[in-house]
């Protein structure tokens, strides 16, 4: 994700990619917080507010979502990876409750939040081991399944990833399929 951040910025784009402190041991307070701040940055500038959210960060975003930490929604949120509750309770060094999917508020927060809102998935996604159907009822959203991408992260092949700079530009989620 950040070298696609970085190729955006090359194009002009305002691009914020914050550092979430202590990725390996995640503070929901501290995440949070640092959220509620870069949204209230972007609300600053004029022009479409996105937002791009890859793995522990869509839980971070659904979160802020659920306890209304923005000021304003998002034009477009794109959901990339996102990992599935029950692994990221088993998982050594995340604290905090894990996201509830049956939580019935979910679905209108993101909503709220979210004037439009894009989920990709892979089928072969180690954090998601019972598939990304489990996001369906919880967000009323038809993910698109990208085969064999595992978890968009650098070692599955995703550096600059052409289909994210396009979709920013185009808004159209076959353009995310683009390596």
């Amino acid at each position: 994700m950040r070298l696609a951040a970085s190729a955006l910025r090359s194009q002009g784009h305002q691009v914020w990619y914050p550092q979430f402190p202590s990725p390996e041991t995640p503070d929901p307070v501290q995440w949070q917080e640092l959220l509620r701040q870069e949204s209230d940055m972007m609300d600053e500038i004029e022009g479409e507010k996105i937002c791009v959210a890859h793995s522990l960060g869509t839980t971070n975003w659904l979160v802020g979502a659920l306890n209304d930490i923005f000021a304003k929604p998002f034009d477009r949120v794109l959901f990339v990876a996102p990992p599935d509750p029950q692994m990221t309770a088993e998982a050594e060094g995340i604290s905090g409750e894990p996201l509830d999917l049956e939580n019935q508020r979910l679905k209108e927060q993101a909503a709220k939040w979210a004037r439009e809102l894009t989920v990709i998935a892979s089928d072969d996604d180690k954090w998601l081991p019972r598939g990304i159907e489990i996001y369906k009822p919880a967000l009323g959203i038809e993910p698109v399944i990208f085969p064999g991408a595992g978890h968009f992260s650098l070692d599955d092949g995703f550096g600059k990833w052409a289909g994210i700079i396009n979709w920013v530009d185009t808004n159209t989620s076959a353009s995310l399929l683009e390596r």
